[in-house]
């Protein structure tokens, strides 16, 4: 089943295989190599959305099953794709398709916990929080690095759940879905020097949970 079959289906089972099987106004901040697609799709050339589709089906589900389990990560990419199919008219191009993309998918992802009351919003805020960006850019600790051993996968899914909603999706975005700075701002609507304080502090506290599972690292987190 291709991505409009989907989008017309209604039916949240039918993206499954398709998952599976792997996918104008102001200028832009940067280059958009979508934005012919987009303008194809606006114009009315609806079957250029599948190509869209196809090429972000499979980074918008990961991101999800990072954040949501089950079944429920299925519903909410095609929520995310019917989302992004239905207001692509109102897309201005101030940023890249994709960050706009990410956009949907990070409010869609957070209002679905809010709504099943599991958003829990413990804070990793701390002394410095008056001064943001002052924290030094630990680059070395890329929690994607670390679950690239297939074994601590599991392990690392299981840490990433314990964090704070926005600090885990902060750390999806970085670190596994490899968005810029500049990105993630837009994404999220803070400055970029918000984005990096809380990603640092995000980084700290994945470390500080993860201690206990060290054993099973060779050489230990950031090497």
């Amino acid at each position: 089943m291709d991505a409009i079959q989907v989008l017309r289906s209604g039916k949240a089972q039918t993206l499954a295989p398709a998952v599976a099987a792997g996918v104008g106004g102001t200028t832009l901040r940067a280059p958009d190599p979508d934005a012919a697609l987009v303008r194809r799709v606006v114009a009315g050339e609806v079957a250029a959305f599948e190509v869209l589709f196809r090429k972000y089906q499979t980074p918008i589900f990961n991101m999800i099953t990072r954040m949501v389990r089950g079944e429920e990560a299925y519903d909410i990419t095609q929520e995310v794709f019917l989302r992004a199919f239905k207001s692509l008219k109102s897309f201005r191009g101030d940023s890249k398709f994709s960050t706009w993309l990410y956009t949907i998918a990070r409010h869609t992802c957070l209002n679905h916990l809010r709504h099943k009351n599991v958003l829990h919003e413990g804070s990793l805020e701390e002394a410095q929080d008056d001064h943001p960006g002052n924290e030094p850019i630990d680059e070395t600790m890329n929690v994607s690095r670390i679950s690239e051993v297939r074994e601590l996968q599991r392990v690392v899914d299981e840490v990433l759940a314990t964090l704070p909603a926005e600090a885990r999706m902060l750390l999806i975005l970085r670190d596994f879905e490899q968005l810029s700075y500049d990105e993630i701002s837009q994404v999220t609507q803070l400055s970029i020097v918000n984005v990096k304080s809380k990603i640092h502090r995000a980084r700290q506290a994945f470390k500080k949970r993860f201690q206990p599972h060290l054993a099973l690292l060779d050489g230990g987190i950031g090497r």
